[in-house]
C-alpha cells in the first residue's frame, strides 16, 4: 500500500516537474517572438544599417541555439528586407537567395510551428512574383488559415488576424476560391482591431 502510494506521488511529482518545463518553455518562446519581432520591426524602416544591426543580432542568436527556428526564419527575413533596401543588384539578389534559403530551411526543420511558417509566408507573398515565391506562400496561407480559425491555437489573436489578412491578400490576388471567406473571417475574430478593420465587408 505505501509503495503504491508513493509511487503516485512521485508520478505526480514528474507530472507538475514537466508541467513547470513546459511553462518555461512556453515563456520563453513568447518573449524571444516578441523579441525577434521587434528587431523585424526595424528592420521595416529599410535603414540598411539598422537593417545590418538586426542581422547581426539575429545571426548571434543563431549562433549561441542553431534550432532556434523562429530566429532563422526572421533572419531570412531580415535578409529579404535588406534586399530590398540594397542598391546594386548583385547585392539585392545576394540577400534575397540567402533570405530565401533560410526561411526555406526554417519551414523544413520546424514545420509544424505556426509563427515559422507565417514569417515565411508573408515574406513570400511580398516579394515580387517573377521571383517564383507565390506559390509557396499559397501553399504556407492554405495551411495556416486552418490553424488561425482554430480558437483553441497557441497563437494570439492579432497573429490569427495577421495570419488571415495576408492570406486573403495573396488570394485575391491568385484569385483563390477561399479569398473571400478567409477576409470575412479575418473580420470577425476581432472587428474593430487594425486587420478587422481593413477586412471591413
Amino acid at each position: 500500500m505505501r509503495r503504491a502510494i508513493a509511487s503516485a506521488l512521485l508520478a505526480l511529482l514528474l507530472i507538475g516537474q514537466t508541467h513547470s518545463s513546459d511553462q518555461k518553455i512556453k515563456s520563453k518562446d513568447q518573449a524571444n517572438n516578441k523579441l525577434y519581432h521587434q528587431w523585424h520591426s526595424i528592420c521595416l524602416t529599410g535603414d540598411t544599417a539598422q537593417i545590418d544591426a538586426q542581422i547581426s543580432r539575429y545571426e548571434a542568436k543563431l549562433r549561441i541555439r542553431p534550432d532556434d527556428h523562429l530566429a532563422q526564419v526572421y533572419l531570412g527575413s531580415a535578409c529579404a528586407l535588406r534586399a530590398k533596401a540594397s542598391f546594386w543588384m548583385l547585392t539585392k539578389l545576394n540577400y534575397l537567395k540567402r533570405g530565401q534559403r533560410l526561411m526555406d530551411e526554417a519551414v523544413v526543420e520546424a514545420p509544424a510551428k505556426p509563427r515559422v511558417r507565417m514569417i515565411r509566408a508573408i515574406a513570400s507573398y511580398k516579394v515580387p512574383k517573377n521571383f517564383g515565391r507565390r506559390e509557396i506562400a499559397v501553399a504556407d496561407f492554405e495551411k495556416l488559415a486552418s490553424i488561425a480559425v482554430n480558437e483553441q491555437t497557441n497563437l494570439a489573436d492579432n497573429e490569427r488576424q495577421v495570419i488571415l489578412y495576408y492570406a486573403w491578400l495573396t488570394f485575391k490576388d491568385e484569385k483563390h476560391p477561399q479569398a473571400n471567406k478567409t477576409k470575412r473571417l479575418c473580420h470577425s475574430i476581432a472587428p474593430t482591431s487594425k486587420y478587422g478593420k481593413l477586412t471591413k465587408p
